[in-house]
């Protein structure tokens, strides 16, 4: 007997709550902040800068931080693409419940902040801690785990601690805006955007496993017919796409036809990116200078195609030599889909 997943009670309709990165804007160099996709489980909090606070909790007690507090601390910056776990769920057959996303649920920026581990260290941290909960504002119900839910997600203490994980108050430059998820929010590099709690408000510690609604019973990487709830989803596994030409495009025919994408995640990064035409041979395309290890990469490559209707394809290698599959990971969710991408255009 399989267990059944609890769902979250919000209209996935919703443009407020859902919104891809259009495709070919992930060509862009530097990503407008508004282009960055937007998923959120409830509606924005009513929250500023000026009444915003964060309880931390630790050994030493807990302690509020207001905005200006976190500004003063050493401050770093990353650039981070984020995924959303539920990318290209539209792929599988049937579509499985939850935001039926096509492509776009991902996006980069740089985002500044503080290391979280850093203040987790100062607040003092409880002999026998295993997990470090992040928890935000927004709140909301979620069908049949009682009435009202905070998002909230909890980090092994190691990864808490790893300096690249912030607590982050600047989005591109800018204080990230409410509706981006702040005025603080976690930003957790190389995992699902799951993890990058928006709206934070409260961080405390755990000695056990955490069994908040939005990680213990959602987010869980089910096989079909597997007993239990699964396993949560953490590291984000090479993915590339095809940004030009684009689904169903009609271009001109030239002398040489540019094909063009990005690449982000993997062990060791994106290694290479090969390129396949109407299930030919695959072929490396050229893969642009890593700009840093949460960055995506963009690629290119130049072919002779003949006029009429044809299929690409791309699959990206990371450094441990694994491979986008062939097909979605099938599962009861439709979570972490990473199969390869294709396009169909035709050339006039």
């Amino acid at each position: 007997m399989t267990t059944s997943i609890p769902r979250v009670k919000t209209s996935t309709s919703s443009p407020q709550l859902w919104r891809p990165t259009p495709l070919r804007a992930l060509e862009q160099v530097d990503l407008p902040s508004e282009l960055h996709f937007v998923r959120d489980h409830f509606a924005a909090p009513d929250t500023s800068a000026a009444s915003w606070s964060m309880q931390l909790t630790g050994t030493t007690g807990s302690v509020l931080l207001d905005v200006d507090a976190v500004r003063r601390l050493p401050r770093r910056t990353l650039s981070v693409v984020l995924e959303c776990a539920g990318h290209r769920r539209a792929e599988f057959e049937p579509v499985p419940p939850g935001v039926p996303w096509a492509i776009g649920a991902v996006a980069e920026a740089r985002w500044t902040g503080t290391s979280l581990g850093a203040v987790l260290e100062a607040a003092g941290i409880p002999p026998g801690a295993r997990e470090v909960v992040l928890e935000g504002t927004d709140r909301g119900q979620i069908d049949g785990v009682g009435p009202i839910h905070r998002f909230a997600r909890s980090l092994p203490l190691a990864k808490a601690l790893d300096p690249d994980v912030l607590l982050a108050h600047e989005m591109n430059g800018q204080p990230i805006s409410v509706d981006r998820g702040g005025p603080v929010r976690a930003i957790v590099p190389g995992w699902y955007a799951t993890d990058s709690v928006k709206w934070l408000d409260r961080i405390w510690f755990t000695d056990e496993e955490f069994d908040g609604a939005f990680q213990a019973h959602d987010y869980r990487f089910r096989e079909l017919g597997e007993p239990g709830l699964g396993r949560r989803m953490t590291e984000l596994p090479v993915h590339a796409l095809i940004t030009t030409p684009a689904e169903g495009e009609t271009v001109a025919r030239a002398p040489e036809l540019a094909i063009r994408g990005v690449a982000w995640g993997g062990t060791g990064g994106v290694a290479e990116v090969l390129v396949s035409i109407d299930r030919g041979p695959w072929v490396p395309a050229h893969v642009a200078p890593v700009k840093g290890p949460y960055t995506r990469v963009h690629w290119e490559t130049r072919v002779q195609i003949e006029t009429g209707e044809h299929e690409l394809a791309c699959r990206g290698v990371d450094g441990a030599g694994c491979g986008q599959p062939d097909h979605p990971p099938i599962n009861v969710d439709g979570y972490a889909n990473n199969a390869v991408h294709r396009v169909s255009f035709t050339v006039v």
